[in-house]
């Protein structure tokens, strides 16, 4: 008897665990097959599109360090200025559950094509990498999506 039950509870969290999963994957065609993302001006999804701020370079470095640092699962690695106009910035997100390790490369830079130089603006892209697998299950897009909602909201 005691058996019976302890296989169910198992098939149990194991279904439930296989649920999870299903449920968080947004593109099948995508999803089990890449680990790698990229924001892209030609994205149907809002959150996937390069982030157009207000300012400096320097103040978008510094909206994101601050997001970073009351965020717990994002961490700010390092940044590279390539002069005044260009930087680039290397985060991590980590998941809470499996720990697992993504990869960030932020690229801030200013004055994009198109916009008048009296008003200083900054054009954000970003990359996200999943370290391991072969698939990311989704969760390189999620990251986009975060990191572009957040500097959105702020």
């Amino acid at each position: 008897m005691i058996g019976w039950i302890t296989l169910g509870v198992a098939l149990a969290i194991t279904l439930a665990i296989i649920v999870s999963v299903v449920m968080r994957v947004d593109d099948w065609g995508r999803d089990w097959t890449q680990n790698r993302a990229r924001l892209d001006p030609a994205a149907t999804r809002p959150g996937l599109r390069p982030v157009q701020l207000d300012g400096t370079v320097q103040d978008a470095a510094e909206r994101i360090r601050q997001w970073t640092e009351t965020n717990s699962k994002w961490d700010w690695v390092s940044e590279d200025q390539a002069g005044d106009d260009r930087l680039t910035i290397k985060l991590t997100r980590t998941t809470p559950l499996m720990r697992f390790v993504d990869d960030i490369d932020v690229e801030l830079t200013a004055n994009p094509d198109g916009q008048a130089p009296t008003r200083p603006g900054v054009i954000v892209n970003a990359t996200s990498q999943s370290r391991v697998g072969k698939g990311d299950l989704g969760q390189n897009p999620r990251n986009l999506i975060e990191l572009t909602t957040a500097l959105r909201n702020r």
